[in-house]
Formats: structure tokens, sequence, C-alpha cells
């Protein structure tokens, strides 16, 4: 099979999808066979993504802002590039007012409560749900996440 350009960047504001934490993700891509992920995560404002772990490792590009990990004591800028080993609870944190980053990943993730019980989950089929809700409910249509699905 040939490469392919898969989507161009929307310029509808409508295509960010909230996320719990006061981020948005931007799917670029739903691989329904490898269970790949790729998207822009970005805050515009400070936020926290909860306590969480990935099963899969995830591998994450900084394009603007800084954010890190609570657990850690780095912090990703503009060019950071991070690889997260599987296995890990982790928060991601924003202090600033904007940051965007480009992630890929599999396999989904573990969300977890301050007791580390396991209180959710998230994979690339509950992903594309939630997104597939967000654009018909802001209007851009059933249709409109499919494509990033292959």
């Amino acid at each position: 099979m040939a490469p392919e350009l898969v989507n161009d960047l929307p310029e509808d504001p409508r295509a960010w999808v909230p996320r719990p934490g006061g981020g948005e993700f931007l799917p670029r891509l739903f691989d329904t066979l490898t269970g790949v992920i790729v998207n822009l995560n970005r805050y515009r404002k400070p936020g926290v993504l909860g306590r969480h772990l990935h099963g899969s490792p995830v591998y994450a590009y900084t394009i603007e802002g800084t954010w890190r990990y609570k657990e850690h004591d780095w912090v990703a800028k503009p060019g950071s590039f991070v690889f997260e080993t599987p296995g890990e609870v982790h928060t991601l944190v924003v202090d600033e007012a904007t940051m965007v980053g480009f992630f890929v990943w599999m396999g989904g993730y573990q969300i977890y409560d301050e007791n580390d019980n396991i209180i959710g989950a998230q994979n690339v089929l509950s992903l594309i749900d939630v997104c597939d809700q967000h654009y018909r409910e802001c209007g851009l249509g059933a249709d409109y996440v499919r494509q990033f699905i292959r």
C-alpha cells in the first residue's frame, strides 16, 4: 500500500475535542487494527490530566509551551521529545497558559484515583466514540470522525 495523506490540520476549532482536566484532543489517526492513536493535545490554560497508566510506550513531541509529569523532575518544552515507558502511573501537568504536543501511543490507558484504584479506561475504540459524540453534538456531523479512522 502506498503512503497516503491521511488528513490536513482542520481549521474549524470544533475539531478539538474537550478532555478531562482542561485539555483538548485533536485526533490525527485512529488505527483500529493495531490500536495506535496519533493526536495533538492542547491546553489553552493550566490544567491536569489525572493519574493514568499506559500499557504500551508513548512518544510525545512538544510543539508549544511546557508540560511535565508530576512524578518526575523534568519539564518538556518546545522541541522536547519524551519517551514514556509503559507501566508507570503518572499525572500530566500544564502549569502555563498554552501547551501543544504531538503524541503517538497504543493500547489505551487506565485511569486511577488518588488511592490507586482503577476508575476508568480509554483505548482507540472508546476515544473514537468520545470524538464521534463531540462531533455530532457540535454540528460537524456523524461522519466527521471517519476521516481519522484506518
